[in-house]
């Protein structure tokens, strides 16, 4: 009688993980479409600049703790594109920030970005990060 009630169970349970991952596998792939772009098509800022710093106390940021000011990459079709280098994290995302916010408007999108990043400290204790970036800005004509 055990062993039928068993054999019962394992069939139901495998009826059941399969019947369901019927509805979670389903995906919907968006269509791939961009636009190319030439150089001549964008309108070139000179190199500006943008710093940004984080200082971590026991591998934590308290300063960004609640308030994040940080440049990124979004899905969105109005977002402000990074072609070249995208900013991982930290003081990085930081720069990326300070440099759209003083330099960023009007423009459209930040040509290949370059950090120069200087940490000190004793890391997981307290370590600070400072980081510069130096990018190109473009209009699109």
């Amino acid at each position: 009688m055990r062993t039928k009630a068993l054999l019962i169970s394992l069939i139901a349970i495998f009826a059941i993980s399969f019947s369901s991952c019927n509805y979670t596998m389903k995906t919907m792939k968006t269509p791939n479409n961009y636009v190319e772009f030439k150089k001549d098509d964008f309108t070139f800022s000179e190199q500006v600049v943008g710093r940004g710093a984080q200082t971590k106390v026991f591998g934590i940021d308290w300063c960004h703790l609640f308030v994040s000011k940080t440049g990124s990459i979004q899905a969105l079709p109005f977002s402000f594109p990074i072609i070249g280098n995208l900013p991982i994290a930290g003081s990085e995302a930081y720069a990326i920030w300070d440099l759209m916010e003083k330099n960023g408007a009007g423009y459209d999108v930040v040509f290949y970005p370059q950090y120069e990043t200087q940490t000190k400290g004793v890391p997981f204790i307290f370590q600070k990060s400072t980081t510069t970036v130096k990018a190109r800005l473009a209009k699109i004509k």
